[in-house]
């Protein structure tokens, strides 16, 4: 119980400081949305717990895809766009197709938030408040979440796949992918350590 308690805390320390070391220049504030949508955050909450209750392993999938959306430009909900016409957007990238989930309840989010609030809150809160939202209710880990991101207008695989962290790469390759972010090798192992392919990397 120690040891799971232990490895929550420090998940949720080196997911906030990985956030932190990618937003540390935006003007962004928990208080962003209380004269423009101020049940926001409740209203949110409510939906994602409403997801998790009838599927628990959308948690770690929706925190996933919150995870691989801010490796690549920050966290600007790009990893949420189709793909362009003639191109491969993130969606496409070798760690996201076929991979990632949970588009549709971001989708649900954002529908439900449209008809409270219209033209207010971006995709790119959303994402990071149903990541923290189903964190809390998958096993009351939470951390707090500064509002007012702008989402992207670019997605790019080829983008994504140089800057998301491979599943065969070795351990400095790793490494220093994650150097590149302001994280360190123990941050690495932190966020990498339920991925069965990091044995290769170590071994």
């Amino acid at each position: 119980m120690m040891y799971t308690k232990m490895s929550s805390q420090w998940l949720l320390w080196t997911f906030g400081a990985f956030l932190l070391a990618l937003t540390v220049d935006a003007q962004l504030s928990t208080t962003f949305y209380s004269s423009s949508c101020r049940n926001l955050t409740a209203r949110v909450d409510e939906i994602i717990r409403g997801h998790i209750r009838r599927d628990r392993t959308l948690a770690p999938s929706l925190l996933r895809l919150h995870f691989h959306d801010c490796f690549v430009r920050g966290c600007d909900a790009s990893v949420l766009l189709n793909s362009p016409r003639g191109a491969q957007g993130e969606k496409d990238a070798i760690g996201n197709k076929d991979s990632l989930r949970g588009f549709e309840i971001i989708d649900d989010v954002k529908t439900k938030i449209e008809a409270m609030c219209p033209g207010v809150v971006s995709c790119a809160d959303l994402l990071a408040l149903s990541a923290r939202d189903s964190m809390r209710a998958f096993g009351n880990i939470t951390w707090s979440v500064p509002l007012g991101r702008r989402d992207g207008t670019v997605t790019s695989a080829s983008e994504a796949n140089s800057d998301l962290p491979p599943p065969f790469g070795t351990f400095s390759s790793l490494s220093a992918i994650f150097r590149r972010k302001g994280l360190t090798v123990k941050d690495m192992v932190i966020l990498s350590g339920a991925c069965l392919f990091l044995r290769e990397a170590l071994y």
